[in-house]
């Protein structure tokens, strides 16, 4: 049977130890850490971490909110057309008229009413009579004839010329508004709105 081996030295024993040598020990005495310093940091680290997300909440809202409003205004609109018979009729004779694309002219509502356009490249006429005019969506154009209380422009690309108006409120991206006469009161907001008498 073989001998048992050594028994190490007992512990705190200097045997071995820098100590013997005449070194300190690199870490002489190291007590732990208290354990109220380490919860303060976790705690401070939470309160940090809770603030930033709610912040980051806070602007994906409001962004949401702001640009499901945007979007709201830039919903197409499109005509229906139907025909009751269900078949389209052959052409008669030997020439086809083609018929030209000018701008749609809307009957002048009654004085101080309410007119508004939306949609994607709508190409329009209206005469104002003192209404409160609204125009949104997408690359629209519309020629406003007679006097506006108000006129409201929203959305991306819209042209709008109207002969006289008393306020005029531009938003959106890249609208351009002219006015022919007057003094209106105006207030742009967005980006790249163009407000100008001409």
């Amino acid at each position: 049977m073989p001998p048992p081996p050594p028994m190490p030295p007992p512990y705190g024993s200097t045997y071995g130890s820098y100590d013997s040598y005449g070194y300190q020990s690199p870490f002489p005495g190291a007590t732990p850490r208290s354990s109220s310093g380490n919860r303060l940091f976790w705690i401070l680290a939470a309160v940090f971490v809770v603030v930033i997300l709610g912040v980051v909440g806070g602007i994906v809202a409001f962004a949401g909110s702001h640009i499901s409003r945007t979007l709201s205004t830039l919903t197409p609109t499109f005509p229906t057309i139907s025909n009751p018979s269900g078949t389209v009729p052959p052409p008669s004779g030997s020439k086809t008229q083609t018929p030209t694309a000018g701008p749609a002219t809307s009957p002048a509502p009654p004085p101080g009413g309410n007119l508004s356009v939306s949609g994607l490249n709508e190409n329009k006429t209206l005469d104002c009579n003192d209404s409160v005019v609204e125009i949104s969506g997408m690359s629209n154009t519309v020629v406003i004839t007679g006097h506006c209380a108000s006129l409201t422009v929203s959305g991306i690309e819209n042209t709008v010329t109207v002969d006289a108006v008393d306020t005029i409120e531009a938003s959106g991206i890249n609208n351009k508004v002219t006015y022919h006469s007057g003094s209106p009161k105006v207030s742009k907001s967005g980006s790249g709105n163009v407000v100008q008498q001409g």
